[in-house]
């Protein structure tokens, strides 16, 4: 299958996309949880993963033309309960005695699914 026609299917370019910011905001998250709580360390990789995730998701994956106050919301919305749930399940995790870091990283897939069929069924309704 050529690269062209993988990047026609919007799982596949949430994949492709999604990868990207997850790796920009987990990069940031892995190094504030070395320095801060997971609470405020969640936050800011969230933050980030907002307004990245805002504009690829919205325009290059699910290809809006016009991202509009009410999608805004409902992402916004979505963020703040992965974030949420991001930082309950490190802390959940780490009370067994694994590391914040490894926690985290076994949390990805969970909460990529969640938000994939989130914001394809509710958010930007593909």
């Amino acid at each position: 299958m050529r690269l062209i026609n993988i990047f026609k299917e919007v799982k596949y370019r949430f994949i492709f996309f999604g990868i990207f910011n997850v790796f920009i905001s987990n990069l940031i998250l892995q190094i504030l949880l070395l320095n801060i709580s997971s609470f405020k360390a969640t936050f800011v990789s969230q933050m980030v993963n907002f307004f990245l995730g805002y504009y690829l998701y919205g325009k290059r994956v699910f290809r809006v033309n016009k991202l509009k106050i009410k999608i805004f919301l409902k992402y916004f919305l979505l963020v703040m309960f992965l974030w949420n749930t991001n930082w309950k399940l490190i802390e959940y995790f780490h009370s067994f005695g694994i590391s914040k870091n490894i926690a985290s990283l076994v949390i990805v897939p969970f909460l990529a699914l969640i938000s994939y069929f989130t914001q394809k069924y509710i958010i930007f309704k593909f």
